[in-house]
């Protein structure tokens, strides 16, 4: 059987989110969940026995108000609890060698553009094997549409056909999106280059690499609606701006290598660090 974990914490509404957001994904999948819970390695280094009792004993009640929640939100799904302990990020990306999807709760508790932010989420997503779902504390239940990220690489193209899969399963509308920004194309930077290309001339071959990325896209989910957007600027705020009253984005991101425990690519990052939408990014 296929699984998907989730991270519980004792963060609140967001960790609550992130559970019930996995539940119902677990649900539609015919997957099990996995509720994990970790219990940080520094509390057991103090040697306070009194200290690490407490806080096991605080992450089984958590375990177990988890898995109320997400009994409730998709009843009769196979649900396994999974007390560990250790470095969450170490933990995490161990378990997601294993896992369909993985589902942390971001610590952003509200802000237009926050600018501060945990950054154990990142990591996670950074060192994972696995697409990540990071989820933060909104409400979705004014919001319709799957944003997607389209580039034209192979990480893009992934996370494409896991949003129009998304998309399909909920009944909502796909929205591609293609973003490009004038200073990033080759020799941009240095004040050549563009001027041997016409901007009508960059906006329409966009236009066309998004036909081309949603051309069997089309073809093989006629019910799917697609809304396409090319828009001229910096991606990140592209994408972030569109999840704004969207359900969910989905982004690719690089292969993980050796920096994988700290870097992901930079728009994937960079739409974690601006988080207005349940985000996954896809690997």
């Amino acid at each position: 059987m296929t699984e998907i974990a989730v991270g519980v914490s004792n963060a609140g509404a967001a960790s609550e989110r992130a559970v019930r957001w996995a539940a119902e994904h677990a649900g539609a999948r015919g997957a099990r969940l996995r509720l994990v819970h970790v219990v940080d390695r520094a509390i057991e280094a103090t040697g306070d026995a009194e200290l690490l009792l407490a806080a096991q004993t605080g992450a089984r009640d958590s375990l177990e108000a988890a898995r109320v929640t997400a009994d409730s939100a998709a009843p009769g799904i196979e649900i396994v609890t999974d007390l560990q302990q250790g470095r969450a990020e170490e933990v995490f990306e161990r378990i997601s060698k294993s896992v369909e999807l993985l589902v942390v709760a971001t610590d952003w508790h509200g802000g237009r553009r926050p600018s501060r932010r945990g950054v154990h989420s990142l990591r996670i997503a950074a060192a994972s094997h696995a697409p990540v779902a990071v989820i933060p504390d909104v409400d979705l239940t004014a919001r319709n549409g799957v944003v997607v990220g389209v580039d034209g690489s192979p990480e893009g193209a992934r996370a494409l056909e896991f949003a129009v899969h998304e998309a399909e399963r909920i009944g909502e509308p796909l929205i591609a999106v293609h973003a490009w920004d004038i200073a990033v194309i080759a020799g941009g930077e240095y004040g050549y280059g563009v001027a041997m290309v016409g901007t009508d001339e960059l906006s329409q071959a966009a236009e066309e690499l998004l036909d081309e990325a949603l051309e069997s896209i089309v073809s093989t989910h006629p019910n799917v609606e697609i809304v396409r957007r090319v828009i001229t600027g910096d991606p990140v705020t592209a994408l972030a701006d569109e999840a704004v009253d969207a359900k969910m984005l989905i982004v690719g991101s690089h292969g993980r290598g050796p920096l994988a425990r700290f870097l992901l690519g930079s728009v994937s990052h960079g739409v974690l660090s601006h988080l207005e939408a349940p985000t996954v990014v896809v690997r």
